[in-house]
């Protein structure tokens, strides 16, 4: 329990108490960070559902985004600003390094947020309440994937843990664990279109994530960050694909 506290404070704002944080111990939460996603989809789904008697489709996923931008305090929309403008900016790894360890945000930063913001507007106006909860599960899904799939880029950070971690089968074995039983959830509610898209956002991420790894000689926090914004926009969009052709 204390684990998934030390995670929870990790990667949200949600007020944790009684925890204590141990470093060395932090990597191995790596593990818990879907379950920060389902926590997550509840909320999400409980606010959408209440403010559906009231407003509007598209004045409700406003208000969902807002509402998620509040959860993880803007946390991995940093990275995806830091990770577009150091990978659009096509230098050396070390420069894109430093650019995006560069507290300011340049214009692929700020052209990647207005995308990001827009689709997710955009596709979670036409989503069900069953992809509203999934959408953050899948991108915390895909921050344990991508670990699986990488090397840290720096010599030191928080992000080198999770690598080590994510790479053990205890970690496998809960990525393989959800996705089953989103599956099951899928197949049982009649939404196969969910099933079409996780596939192809994972087969995108594993694209995207081995350029990356190739470009950096491995990932940073930042690219983590970018890889669950990424990958939850891409799994509404290819569930709202799915749809028209299942």
């Amino acid at each position: 329990m204390n684990r998934f506290k030390m995670i929870l404070g990790f990667f949200s704002t949600i007020p944790v108490k009684n925890y204590e944080f141990i470093e060395s111990d932090l990597g191995k939460g790596i593990r818990m960070v879907p379950l920060v996603g389902v926590l997550f989809g509840i909320l999400l789904v409980c606010m959408n559902s209440i403010l559906s008697f009231v407003l509007g489709k598209d004045t409700n996923a406003f208000l969902t985004i807002v509402f998620y931008l509040f959860l993880t305090g803007g946390l991995h929309f940093d990275g995806v600003a830091d990770t577009s403008d150091g990978i659009f900016s096509h230098r050396s790894k070390e420069r894109i390094l430093e650019i995006m360890k560069d507290s300011r945000i340049g214009a692929f930063g700020v052209i990647s947020l207005i995308i990001l913001f827009l689709g997710d507007w955009l596709f979670l106006s036409k989503s069900s309440l069953f992809l509203i909860f999934l959408f953050p599960i899948i991108g915390r899904c895909i921050a344990l994937f991508t670990c699986r799939l990488s090397t840290y880029a720096r010599n030191e950070g928080f992000g080198s843990q999770f690598m080590i971690e994510a790479k053990k089968p205890s970690s496998l074995f809960v990525l393989i664990s959800f996705i089953l039983l989103i599956f099951l959830g899928s197949i049982f509610l009649n939404e196969l279109a969910v099933i079409f898209a996780i596939c192809l956002t994972f087969l995108l991420i594993a694209f995207v994530t081995k350029r990356i790894n190739q470009k950096l000689d491995g990932i940073t926090g930042d690219v983590i960050g970018f890889t669950i914004e990424i990958s939850q926009l891409c799994f509404l969009i290819f569930a709202t694909i799915g749809e028209r052709l299942l």
